[in-house]
């Protein structure tokens, strides 16, 4: 007669014992462990046990058994960094939507270019030099400035009544010495740098320069690789 009363109460005890060892996937893990943050995908890496967490303007890593955020680069041993790699292939649908309205239109080529620069960035005035010489593209800028000087380059760019032929003033360091920059404060000026800003955050850009072109987001700037890369 005490058999039943005895498997009901070793039924109570087993189940909450389940209920304690429920195996959560790692996005169910990361949701009830990190509430307060949002992602757009949770996928595993290269090494067991840790998943790539993207949130759409940043990238870091997460360990569920540890229950642990791990923030930094994962790097192989060419020195490449794996992070970077997917962080970029990430960047390029964004790239690929963005409101071109704002953004300061050079040439009228068939292939189109995206670019964010700072227009005090060494490699941005490379690139520029590289399409400069070309006549197949039409480049949509967008301007990220790193620094206060680099903002007053652009915003003399945006304040001009002739804003393509003052960028090639820019841009070729005519004015690198020049102290008589006009930095208006118009409010469509204000309004596009801060579009810039905006979207580069967005995206996730914290460098200059970087790039859409055929698909593809490209961060900084070597010659033979763009010369390949428009040859297709």
């Amino acid at each position: 007669m005490k058999r039943p009363a005895i498997l009901i109460l070793c039924l109570l005890l087993i189940f909450p014992a389940c209920a304690a060892a429920k195996n959560y996937s790692p996005e169910e893990k990361f949701k009830k462990s990190f509430p307060d943050r949002s992602f757009e995908s949770i996928n595993p890496t290269a090494i067991k046990g840790i998943y790539e967490v993207y949130t759409g303007n940043q990238l870091f890593y997460y360990a569920p058994e540890a229950n642990v955020l791990i923030y930094g680069n994962i790097v192989t041993k060419e020195g490449v960094s794996l992070t970077r790699e997917s962080f970029v292939k990430k960047m390029a649908p964004k790239m690929a939507n963005l409101p071109l309205d704002s953004a300061l239109k050079i040439g009228d080529g068939k292939t189109v270019i995206v670019e964010f620069l700072d227009p005090d960035c060494f490699h941005c005035r490379e690139s520029y030099k590289f399409f400069a010489q070309r006549k197949d593209v039409t480049t949509y800028v967008f301007f990220y400035p790193l620094s206060q000087l680099s903002e007053k380059k652009i915003r003399h760019i945006l304040c001009s009544d002739r804003p393509v032929k003052t960028y090639e003033e820019v841009m070729t360091g005519k004015l690198d010495n020049n102290e008589q920059l006009n930095a208006c404060t118009y409010a469509k000026v204000e309004e596009t740098l801060k579009t810039h800003k905006r979207l580069a955050a967005q995206i996730g850009i914290r460098s200059t320069p970087f790039f859409y072109i055929k698909g593809r987001a490209l961060d900084g700037f070597e010659a033979r690789e763009f010369e390949q890369l428009l040859k297709k």
